[in-house]
């Protein structure tokens, strides 16, 4: 990494690049695509009620098809056909990602088709003070066939933790867990060095040193739905957002490597200040 004394400087929010520059190449440290899916059929039914089938007819292309099984009459139906990307991150847990173009609304899921666990969000835009922005609806829900499947929980698991991120050979991220709720992230290299900002986030815990880490950045019109896994010290996920200076949708599937830099106990050291 450069030691470019600007780098250690605040960058104002002017100066920041747009998404479409900082995201080009983050595919790089991406896993290899899993076509594990292909043939199955899959009901999933969400704790709101609703109830979608997805069939995964080959490696790359899924159907799905909606039902509101909450109304008395079922309620209206829609379904389509998508072009889908899925990667098993662990034996049997799937990270699925498909854009459906017609509603603009990207959706990104968790399967653990050995529990029947499945965490589901659902972004789309909406207007923020004339500014188009992205926003998701994170749901709990189940496979079909599994009905004591409990939801994935919230975790405080990577509170402590100061973690590299590296995206690219170029681009690499540090993030800083401060509470359950809360994380810092700063770019070390890269597009965006220099960058840092706080974020709101929320934490799943999908298995063992497996988590779910999703974020809407307050900056950048920006929303990462991410799986971290620390027994393979690596990330897979995506970006979504609009870019308000090519006014395009920004939508990228990416990898990384993973490095844990340090970690304390919170418990502990307020322990330890407080004798």
């Amino acid at each position: 990494m450069s030691k470019d004394p600007k780098s250690l400087e605040y960058v104002p929010v002017s100066e920041w690049p747009d998404t479409e520059a900082w995201t080009a190449g983050f595919h790089e440290h991406l896993m290899p695509q899993s076509y594990d899916l292909a043939g199955k059929k899959l009901k999933i039914i969400f704790d709101n009620g609703m109830r979608i089938m997805h069939n995964f007819q080959n490696g790359t292309t899924l159907t799905w098809d909606i039902e509101y099984s909450d109304q008395p009459d079922g309620g209206p139906s829609s379904s389509g056909i998508q072009e889908y990307k899925a990667f098993e991150v662990r034996p049997k847990v799937f990270f699925v990602d498909f854009y459906k173009p017609e509603y603009e609304e990207l959706v990104s899921m968790v399967l653990n088709t050995t529990t029947g666990q499945v965490v589901c969000g659902i972004s789309g835009f909406y207007d923020r003070q004339g500014e188009r922005r992205t926003k998701t609806t994170l749901l709990n829900a189940r496979i079909d066939g599994f009905d004591d499947a409990k939801p994935f929980p919230p975790t405080d698991a990577l509170v402590g933790k100061h973690i590299l991120y590296r995206y690219t050979a170029r681009d690499w991220y540090e993030h800083v867990y401060l509470n359950r709720g809360t994380f810092t992230w700063h770019c070390l290299a890269g597009t965006e060095k220099g960058l840092a900002d706080t974020e709101p986030t929320k934490v799943l815990e999908l298995g063992k040193k497996l988590y779910m880490l999703f974020w809407s950045e307050t900056v950048m019109p920006v929303e990462s739905f991410i799986v971290v896994d620390l027994e393979q010290m690596r990330s897979t996920g995506r970006f979504f957002c609009w870019d308000v200076k090519p006014k395009q949708m920004v939508r990228q599937v990416f990898g990384s490597y993973a490095t844990i830099l340090a970690e304390s106990s919170i418990e502990e050291v307020l322990a330890s200040v407080s004798k």
